[in-house]
């Protein structure tokens, strides 16, 4: 009975081992199978070919034993070793175990994973050897975990060398700028009448590329301080409503050369100043602007500040910058906020720029606290959106200059002298007919030198100091920028005011560090300059606006504008071209930039667009200027518009040309306007102006009206002096 149940037993267990070993046969992978006793009683065919035996029962005790010998001695786990013996145990009471170890195999060394489990059947078990060989995945593993290991040493140096280089650059920024400015503005001082042409040429190269160059540095810089964690925001009390004035008014002039229309709004918070970074928020906002009028050839721009939310404390307002420019596309917008990037290629040959304007412009907002938002859609427009949160103060209105309010039914009325830098002789008719009718007498220097030596000699003699100082930048013998940093090493507080057409955010950051208060846009209107003067002289009162007699005296200048411009333009065109053709590209650059001032205080915004496009062409100072299609396509565009004008206005000077044949022998008469004129002249007035008809009158008072229409003051006193000696002889 026994002997039969044995015998069972022991079929039982072969037919179990035979079904297994069938499997086994066509299985591709590495299968041992042991008995209960931990014998070896079968392998399939891929095992005899790994291990390379040749036979199963060569392969039986051959392999038992390198495997009994391999797995003591690697323990990946640290543990103590654990005999083969052990592993089989525990795989009879757990079901199954799984390790790696090592096996030596033909003298090479293989990594195997081995998994043991227990197969129980009706009488008993049988335990299955599952072998993977891992030799060339651990390798791999091994080789990827270097390469991320290298790649992580190499992030680090990067990130310390890109750290480094950071805050090196951000700690440059006076360094870089100084021997920049040095550069620009001994290239232009080299350039006098002695100066050989060619040599011109080089030097005004030089100058406008350094020119571009600190403009690149100056963006270089801010981003390299954003990323050395450098970039510290102020928390001081200021006024939205300033912020956004400043910014209409700097960006007006652009967007007049374009012709599209700006619209700028703040919502009012009565009685309360925001707290934060004034100065940064004028950067963000600026740039957002200046890209908008970039690329919108027509339509609107629009600047809008919201509540969104408000508290005891604070206040949270949404900033929108919109524009019906040329969009872009979604895979522009992926692409905008890359330092050094703009929306593609053709962009930065098209419009130009470094593509760091809105990445200083993101991470500004985002050190406020704050997400820039793009919505585009290609020839539709754009719109850049952000919220932002503001703690709140009171605002003391009485001590406050911002709050006085300018109503549009009166004009302030001043007390004081002012020195007007410029040698554009309408710009100086301009500024000099705006100032007189606010009550401010002005002394007029033609370039930087004079008006350093007009500051200079009032501090020798103890006179009263100038009130307020405007500031041309591009003039002969002495810039801008240099007349306004002497005047501002001589001790001088007299706020310095930038007056020019270059308004763009760098151009502005450029004229601060020159030692300038504020900056106003060319061409301006009346409102804009009266406001520009309350914030920094003392209004002395206020006079009720007259308007139809305002609109009269406007419409005098107007037509004295327009006259002066038909006398003065000419030959500009042809100036212009003879400067171009001598490789004289600072005298050509010059011309247009007038030209395009000039066009503007008369109202001609097509001359004043084709002006804008030749500045810019010859602010290149391309040796090829009258070779390339699209340059010579600008130039003839600007000849046809000047052309226009000059017809347009020729019947004015027709008209004085008339006026001027008319000739007096009135003694008494004369003298009447001599005695008039002589103290108007002496004080530097520009109501001298009102009287050109009566000198145009006098013979040979030619060259004195001459003089008073360019308000060379100094000139024509000189020549009054020898006109009142002829008739007194």
């Amino acid at each position: 009975m026994v002997e039969r149940h044995l015998k069972n037993t022991t079929d039982k267990t072969e037919a179990a081992l035979l079904t297994a070993t069938a499997i086994l046969e066509s299985n591709p992978h590495i299968i041992l199978l042991f008995n209960s006793s931990f014998k070896m009683v079968d392998c399939n065919p891929a095992a005899l070919a790994f291990l390379g035996f040749e036979s199963k029962a060569e392969m039986h005790d051959g392999f038992l034993e390198r495997l009994t010998k391999s797995i003591p001695e690697f323990q990946p786990d640290g543990r103590a070793s654990v005999p083969l013996s052990e592993r089989f145990k525990t795989t009879v009471k757990e079901g199954s175990v799984r390790f790696e170890t090592e096996l030596v195999l033909n003298d090479e060394s293989r990594n195997l994973d081995v998994e043991f489990k227990k197969i129980p059947y009706e009488s008993g078990f049988a335990i299955v050897a599952y072998v993977f060989d891992i030799t060339e995945s651990k390798r791999l593993i091994a080789e990827m975990k270097q390469t991320q290991e290298n790649l992580r040493l190499a992030r680090d140096v990067a990130e310390e060398a890109s750290k480094a280089k950071s805050s090196f650059l951000a700690s440059m920024s006076h360094e870089i700028r100084t021997p920049m400015n040095s550069i620009i503005g001994f290239s232009e001082l080299a350039q006098d009448d002695n100066t050989p042409v060619k040599a011109k040429q080089y030097l005004n190269n030089i100058s406008e590329s350094a020119t571009w160059l600190l403009a690149i540095i100056n963006d270089i810089l801010d981003i390299s301080k954003i990323e050395a964690g450098k970039m510290v925001l102020e928390s001081i009390p200021f006024d939205m409503h300033d912020v956004f004035e400043h910014c209409q008014s700097l960006i007006i002039p652009r967007a007049r050369e374009k012709g599209i229309e700006l619209y700028c709004y703040a919502e009012p918070f009565i009685g309360k100043k925001l707290v934060g970074d004034p100065v940064r928020m004028r950067q963000i906002l600026m740039n957002l602007l200046a890209n908008a009028v970039k690329f919108t050839n027509a339509g609107t721009v629009k600047l809008m500040a919201t509540v969104i939310n408000s508290g005891e404390n604070n206040i949270t307002l949404k900033f929108e910058v919109k524009d019906s420019g040329i969009g872009m596309s979604a895979e522009q917008i992926a692409r905008i906020f890359e330092p050094f990037l703009q929306a593609d290629d053709s962009i930065t040959r098209r419009f130009g720029g470094t593509g760091l304007g809105l990445t200083i412009t993101k991470n500004c907002i985002e050190l406020m606290g704050g997400t820039l938002n793009v919505e585009s859609a290609v020839g539709v427009g754009s719109k850049f959106s952000f919220e932002l949160t503001f703690g709140l103060v009171d605002d003391d209105i009485e001590s406050c200059p911002a709050a006085i309010i300018l109503k549009d039914s009166e004009m302030p009325n001043f007390k004081g002298d002012v020195l007007v830098c410029e040698d554009n002789s309408l710009n100086v008719q301009v500024i000099c007919d705006h100032l007189s009718k606010v009550g401010l007498d002005t002394t007029v220097a033609y370039n930087g030198k004079e008006g350093v030596d007009f500051v200079e000699k009032r501090m020798r003699s103890k006179r009263k100091p100038f009130d307020l100082i405007f500031m041309d930048i591009h003039m002969p013998v002495m810039d801008g920028l240099e007349a306004a940093s002497k005047i501002t090493e001589l001790g001088s507080k007299a706020p310095i005011i930038a007056l020019t057409a270059n308004v763009m955010a760098n151009d502005v950051a450029h004229y601060s560090n020159s030692g300038m208060s504020d900056t106003m846009g060319k061409p301006f209107t009346s409102q804009e300059l009266w406001k520009c003067l309350m914030k920094h002289i003392p209004v002395d009162s206020f006079i009720a606006i007259d308007k139809q007699q305002l609109s009269e005296e406007e419409e005098k200048l107007q037509k004295q504008l327009r006259l002066n411009f038909v006398k003065d333009n000419q030959t500009t065109y042809a100036d212009i071209i003879g400067g171009i053709e001598a490789g004289d590209y600072k005298t050509a650059h010059r011309l247009a930039h007038t030209l395009k001032g000039n066009a503007g205080h008369i109202g001609e915004k097509k001359l004043q667009v084709a002006a804008a496009a030749v500045e810019s062409m010859l602010s290149e100072g391309k040796a090829v200027a009258l070779k390339r299609e699209k340059d010579a396509e600008a130039l003839s565009d600007l000849e046809a518009e000047l052309n226009i004008v000059l017809e347009k206005y020729a019947p004015l000077l027709e008209e004085a040309n008339e006026k001027s044949k008319i000739k007096t022998t009135d003694e008494a008469k004369v003298r009447e306007i001599i005695e008039i004129l002589e103290p108007l002249l002496r004080n530097k007035n520009p109501d001298c102006e009102d009287l050109l008809d009566d000198i145009r009158t006098i013979p040979g008072a030619e060259m004195l009206a001459q003089y008073i229409e360019k308000f060379k003051f100094k000139q024509a006193l000189e020549e009054l002096i020898t006109i009142k000696k002829g008739w007194e002889a």
